[in-house]
């Protein structure tokens, strides 16, 4: 396969880094932005998921995948320093959480979910963006509905909530130097992990899509495809804002306290 920096001497001038690449939605990213002619770094930790995805593209121009542990600054420098420049960065790794009560909380776990999520993603930001040149450098980090309205997960969405708040200030700070900072909000996506709870009888789909304005669940792609705006030239006048990704849960979530409101306004009569 040819390496990243190959493929930017064949004319691919725009480098994205993603971590988290080998889940749901990091492969999504990672496909969305191929297709957009992105050279594309994808990273994870060492695993199974990883090594599908590295036979995934083993003959795929553009896409380079690495091992990175967001959780290990030497792993994160590793990968910094065998590379050049950097235009982009994705931070999507990221570790769930199923609802526990306050005191059936382990300290240990909440660590975890924030190392990853939190820590993991400011991690990337401060040591790959100095590989970002003046005025075409982009930040987008994957943070959660739980971010603007959080759900019962004491660890997951607090970690979410800081992750949009570290956007902004990042955004604030970056500027100077041209990178815009953003964040991607999914809603409940259907990814493999929501998939594998669903089947369970851990998630309840038909819940979900009557609490969503569409009726629906969000698709990894519609999510990817919001990164790639946001990475984009269009994108160009946006830093430190979030963008909900949600199929409209988050402006449903008011109106069912409204109970049989939202079927009568369909009565002409209503009107």
């Amino acid at each position: 396969m040819k390496t990243i920096e190959g493929a930017a001497q064949e004319g691919r001038t725009r480098s994205v880094l993603v971590t988290g690449a080998a889940g749901g939605l990091g492969r999504a990213i990672v496909a969305e932005l191929r297709d957009q002619d992105w050279a594309v770094i994808a990273t994870d930790r060492d695993g199974a998921d990883l090594d599908g995805l590295r036979a995934e593209y083993r003959h795929v121009t553009g896409v380079d995948v690495r091992t990175l542990d967001v959780t290990d600054h030497s792993s994160v420098m590793g990968v910094a320093d065998r590379l050049d420049s950097l235009t982009a960065l994705v931070n999507v790794a990221g570790v769930l959480q199923d609802p526990v009560p306050l005191r059936g909380l382990e300290e240990e776990a909440q660590r975890r979910i924030w190392e990853v999520n939190y820590f993991g993603a400011v991690r990337c930001t401060r040591l790959l963006t100095p590989l970002m040149n003046q005025g075409t450098g982009c930040v987008v980090n994957i943070t959660s509905i739980n971010q603007l309205s959080p759900l019962p997960l004491y660890a997951y969405a607090p970690s979410k909530a800081a992750l949009g708040c570290f956007t902004r200030l990042a955004a604030g700070e970056l500027a100077i130097r041209g990178i815009r900072v953003n964040a991607v909000a999914p809603g409940f996506t259907l990814t493999p992990a929501l998939a594998a709870r669903i089947r369970l009888g851990e998630r309840d789909p038909e819940s979900i899509e009557r609490h969503t304005a569409s009726g629906r669940l969000v698709q990894p792609r519609e999510v990817a495809t919001a990164v790639a705006f946001l990475l984009g030239d269009a994108a160009g006048g946006i830093t430190g804002a979030t963008l909900p990704v949600d199929a409209g849960w988050l402006a449903t979530a008011h109106w069912m306290d409204f109970g049989d409101r939202l079927d009568r306004w369909e009565d002409p009569a209503v009107r």
